[in-house]
């Protein structure tokens, strides 16, 4: 009976030490996934905050021309509005000369 026994505390410290480089295999695995997935997910998102300063940069552009397209017109407006008053006074002044 003695036999058994000492035959099987070799084993046991064998299923024992495989049990625990399991665990060190499994926790370095872990690990490492973490590291990576991290970084991915780092990556994604400094991939996603350019994307958002790109549009905002590019939304600041197509504003400003607007505005400058909203500026232009309104002055062709203004000249419009100054040429047609002009005109109103033109024909005004030749019908006042032609009654007198």
């Amino acid at each position: 009976m003695a036999d058994a026994k000492v035959s099987s505390e070799p084993a046991s410290r064998l299923i024992g030490s495989a049990s625990g480089i399991s665990r060190k295999v499994f926790s370095a695995w872990a690990s490492g996934t973490e590291a990576t997935l991290k970084a991915t997910l780092d990556a994604q998102k400094a991939a996603l905050e350019a994307s958002v300063s790109v549009a905002s940069t590019a939304a600041e552009s197509e504003r400003e021309a607007l505005k400058q397209v909203a500026d232009a017109a309104q002055r062709a407006q203004e000249a419009a509005l100054e040429a047609f008053r002009a005109s109103v006074r033109a024909i005004e002044e030749m019908s006042e000369r032609k009654s007198q």
